[in-house]
């Protein structure tokens, strides 16, 4: 494990905590390498901790009844699980799945009597407690407004532009795509040749490559 002192400064929370309150954190602290694709939480579970993302992200993901996952926001480093820490204080079980992406994660975990009495000490621990929760809110009511108004070629476009890289490469096959959006492979496929059809993306194995950002950002408008 790397030192103490370099994991939490890498969370702003940390680095504004008194002194002698962040050597109580450092001591209720561990890390663990999560490998790509592994689950991390499942329905049900009991949350013991805090789990804070260094490094990778983590995709927080539910299961409809037709089987068809649909994910419900990512978690990326120096951020936290909202539905992990409402678990932790209200002691109800995980109500989702939740697991490392494509290129793993590393996470580092706050035991939770450990944070339960940071938070009532120590000012920083709360305002990191309520900006998580205030913007994690924010992008599930964008989430669920999507699915319930946009067709499913603009929560496609929504989605490629905010996963695609600096390059505009989405680096996920139709079928993960599928899974974000809850939908099923042969929908993504069909949608995604029609915007390639246009000469908006391009399309290879396990990539999507944005031609035209401009159009595409012209489809969803004031969606994105």
């Amino acid at each position: 494990m790397k030192g103490s002192g370099d994991i939490i400064d890498a969370f702003a929370f940390a680095r504004d905590m008194k002194p002698e309150l962040r050597a109580r954190l450092h001591a209720g602290l561990s890390e663990v390498s999560i490998p790509a694709g592994a689950d991390i939480l499942h329905p049900g579970d009991a949350v013991n901790g805090v789990y804070l993302v260094r490094s990778g992200a983590i995709r927080v993901y539910y299961i409809g009844p037709e089987g068809r996952e649909g994910t419900l926001y990512w978690i990326e480093p120096g951020e936290s699980c909202i539905l992990a820490l409402n678990s932790l204080f209200t002691e109800i079980p995980y109500p989702a799945w939740a697991a490392a992406e494509e290129n793993g994660a590393e996470i580092i975990t706050v035991s939770g009597p450990v944070f339960r009495a940071l938070f009532a000490q120590e000012p920083a621990v709360q305002r990191f407690l309520f900006e998580q929760l205030s913007g994690r809110v924010f992008s599930l009511l964008q989430t669920l407004e999507s699915a319930m108004r946009l067709p499913q070629e603009e929560r496609l476009v929504l989605l490629l532009l905010a996963l695609a890289d600096g390059d505009g490469v989405v680096h996920l096959s139709q079928d993960k795509l599928a899974r974000h959006l809850g939908t099923i492979r042969e929908v993504v496929s069909r949608l995604l040749r029609n915007l390639a059809n246009q000469g908006m993306i391009a399309l290879a194995p396990r990539k999507v490559t944005i031609l035209d950002r401009d159009c595409l950002e012209t489809m969803v408008g004031d969606n994105g």
